[in-house]
C-alpha cells in the first residue's frame, strides 16, 4: 500500500516545480532569478539541438559525394564534442554570474 503513496507525490513534486517556476516568470519585481531553475532544461534542449545538428551533419555529406560523406561521417563528432563542450561552459558561466549577483544581493 505504500509503493501507491509514493507514486502521486512525484507529480505532485512536478507540479510544485513547475508553479515554482511559473511564480518566478511572472514576478515583475525580479527579486529572484529564473535562470539557475531554467538553466538544466536549457542545457538538455542544448544538447538535442547538438545531437539532431551532429546527425544531420555526418549524414548529409553523402548527398554530395562519397569523400565529402567521409569527412563529414568523421568530423561530426568531433564537432558534437566541442559543441557539447562550449555549451557546459557557457552554461557554467552564466550560473556563476547568477552566484556571484546572488553574493552580492546578500551584503
Amino acid at each position: 500500500m505504500e509503493a501507491k503513496d509514493s507514486a502521486p507525490q512525484k507529480p505532485a513534486g512536478l507540479w510544485s516545480e513547475l508553479r515554482a517556476v511559473l511564480d518566478l516568470i511572472l514576478d515583475f519585481s525580479f527579486k529572484h532569478f529564473v535562470t539557475p531553475r531554467l538553466i538544466r532544461l536549457l542545457y538538455a534542449l542544448s544538447l538535442l539541438a547538438a545531437v539532431l545538428a551532429t546527425l544531420t551533419w555526418m549524414f548529409s555529406g553523402f548527398s554530395q559525394g562519397l569523400l565529402h560523406g567521409l569527412f563529414n561521417f568523421v568530423t561530426g563528432p568531433v564537432a558534437f564534442v566541442l559543441y557539447v563542450l562550449s555549451a557546459r561552459v557557457v552554461m557554467e558561466l552564466i550560473l556563476a554570474i547568477f552566484q556571484i549577483a546572488e553574493k552580492l544581493r546578500e551584503k
